[in-house]
Order: structure tokens, then C-alpha cells, then sequence
């Protein structure tokens, strides 16, 4: 009998690959929506949180740049779906560059602890999925 060596992801995984999914699509559908509500000279604080409009500051070249990091991070979320070590460093290094730089582009008031906490639990929780993974391994 042949012996692979494809390793099962572990549940929490799959949950976290598939929220972090969704709340990729839902980050794209939102800065979407933006640009086309900002083009028709609509953009109200009842839809977007002021934080969001802030983007429209930096001009449309950093939503769209926001819009590719964002699939980018879907890329690596797919590639952890998968079990793919390289896909962690993905999804940690876009996601670090996701948050800094409105702050570089926009301003420091981009700066948020919600933001950070986030940004850190979710690179924390796939590293440690990952390493409990390949070291059970």
C-alpha cells in the first residue's frame, strides 16, 4: 500500500478558511460599491462608516489597490484551504500590508486598535492551526 503524505486539515481550519472567505468577498463587495456610489456622487455615512469614506481620500488607486490585496488574500486563504504552508505567509503578509497602508497612503487615524486585534487573532489562529498541523505530522 502506498503511503501518502496529505495531511487532513483540522476543522477550526475549514471555519476559518471559510470566514475568512466571506469576509473577503464582503470587504470587495463593499469597496465596490463605494467606487460606484462615490462615481454617482452618493456616498452617505448611513451606508459606509467614515473610516471607509476616508479611502476616497487616497483616490480610487488605493481602493482598487485594496480590491487586488484582498484577492490576493483569497488566493492565500485558498491555498491554506488546501493545506499549504506558503499560503500562511501569504495571507500574513498581505494582511499586514492590507492594514498599513491606508495608514501610510490616508493617515494615521487609519490606525486602529479593532483593526490591529483583528489583523493579529486571524494571522495568530491560522499560524497556530498550521504549526499543530505539520508538527503532528
Amino acid at each position: 500500500m502506498i503511503k501518502t503524505d496529505k495531511i487532513n486539515r483540522p476543522p477550526f481550519l475549514t471555519w476559518l478558511c471559510i470566514g475568512s472567505g466571506i469576509a473577503g468577498l464582503l470587504r470587495i463587495i463593499m469597496f465596490l460599491v463605494l467606487i460606484t456610489y462615490s462615481c454617482h456622487g452618493k456616498v452617505t455615512s448611513a451606508l459606509f462608516p467614515a473610516l471607509i469614506v476616508e479611502y476616497l481620500q487616497g483616490g480610487y488607486f488605493v481602493i482598487v489597490a485594496e480590491i487586488l490585496l484582498t484577492i490576493i488574500g483569497l488566493t492565500a486563504v485558498f491555498m491554506m484551504w488546501h493545506m499549504k504552508k506558503s499560503g500562511f505567509y501569504l495571507y500574513a503578509s498581505i494582511k499586514t500590508l492590507i492594514y498599513f497602508m491606508p495608514v501610510l497612503v490616508i493617515g494615521s487615524n487609519h490606525m486602529n486598535f479593532p483593526g490591529l486585534a483583528i489583523t493579529a487573532v486571524m494571522i495568530f489562529l491560522y499560524g497556530i492551526q498550521f504549526r499543530n498541523s505539520f508538527e503532528n505530522h
